[in-house]
């Protein structure tokens, strides 16, 4: 990583389309510190920024983009850099200086004491907002502990560990899908990344598990981080992501999380997991899927008792296909479909006739 190659990210986000569709942060991770001077205030790797974070930034933002960066909130980073414990002030000066708009604080070397952890991010919240910089703060402490407390300390907060591959992406779904109360506008539960594919083009999950990954993270208005080379997307992946019709799902105005309807924790080694989930819409809508996670393939049914779940029992139903992009027939009371193993979904727009 080295900023030649985030500007090239940056052009690529442009160049793709992207941006237009709200991809519209350029977020740099770990490992951009070269250390601190002797008054406190940090600099840039000069070997993979030569020329600093600010003229980096100011770059990002010539192309109508904005500028994300990492700090933790212990004494390091996760990869040794230095930490802000006892920095925040300075650093967050620093960061409003050179035009941040967005910064992820890790967890490592860091306390996981529950109250003194809030102290912490507390701390780093009130240097952010101290600075008169709009910076969205996101909070990566990997616990669902921090999501009653999250919308109080940021505006996004991880509610579990990294998800580097499929069984991680169900397992934070699992976790995530319980804690929609504690989620709304201006602080949002985080389950972690959008995958595809790594640094090196190797895929972390296959195609169609991408796009049911997109599909849950609209359902639970997940911030929709992607986790890819943007400068090699491959066309499959640029149609995923590209898909207008999820991403207002997931940007929809009500803000409200989506919730399971039927169905346990997901589990992909067993041959049969599925879930129904939903989620409440502005203008009374409804935005509804069905995914199998299991083995073996399976027609998946929203019977009376689901659509009851979310108010529109007994009522005749107009349905969209959200990825067919197309109306299909209304119903009413019940709706099914055969969706196939191994991560596969299907996801609907339902708005009542």
């Amino acid at each position: 990583m080295n900023e030649e190659t985030i500007k090239a990210t940056a052009r690529a986000l442009v160049s793709t389309g992207l941006s237009k569709l709200g991809y519209n942060y350029v977020n740099l991770d770990d490992c951009w510190s070269g250390g601190r001077f002797p008054n406190g205030t940090q600099y840039s790797d000069p070997k993979s920024f030569p020329s600093g974070i600010k003229n980096l930034a100011d770059y990002v933002h010539s192309l109508g983009l904005k500028f994300g960066l990492y700090t933790d909130r212990g004494n390091k980073t996760c990869a040794g850099r230095p930490g802000a414990l006892g920095f925040e002030e300075i650093d967050a000066r620093t960061y409003a200086e050179w035009g941040v708009d967005y910064l992820k604080e890790d967890s490592c070397y860091a306390t996981q004491d529950h109250q003194q952890a809030f102290q912490e991010y507390g701390r780093m919240r009130d240097a952010l907002n101290s600075t008169g910089r709009p910076i969205f703060f996101s909070l990566c402490g990997w616990y669902s502990w921090y999501s009653p407390v999250g919308s109080n300390l940021g505006n996004s907060f991880r509610i579990g560990p990294d998800d580097t591959n499929w069984p991680g992406v169900i397992s934070n779904v699992n976790i995530d899908v319980m804690l929609g109360q504690h989620a709304g506008p201006g602080g949002w539960n985080d389950p972690c990344l959008l995958l595809e594919s790594n640094y090196l083009g190797q895929l972390a999950v296959t195609p169609t598990q991408s796009r049911t990954q997109l599909n849950m993270w609209a359902i639970l208005a997940a911030p929709m981080l992607l986790s890819l080379n943007i400068r090699n997307l491959s066309k499959e992946a640029l149609l995923t992501y590209s898909n207008k019709e999820v991403i207002a799902i997931n940007q929809d105005s009500l803000g409200r999380q989506g919730f399971r309807v039927s169905g346990g924790d997901l589990n992909p080694s067993h041959s049969k997991s599925i879930n129904i989930l939903a989620r409440h819409l502005e203008h009374g809508r409804v935005a509804l899927l069905m995914v199998n996670a299991g083995t073996q393939t399976q027609k998946i049914t929203c019977d009376r008792q689901c659509f009851q779940s979310f108010g529109f029992a007994d009522a005749k139903v107009k349905v969209r296909d959200l990825w067919r992009h197309e109306d299909l027939s209304p119903v009413m009371n019940t709706m099914s479909a055969t969706v196939a193993a191994d991560g596969d979904s299907v996801m609907y727009l339902l708005t009542k006739a």
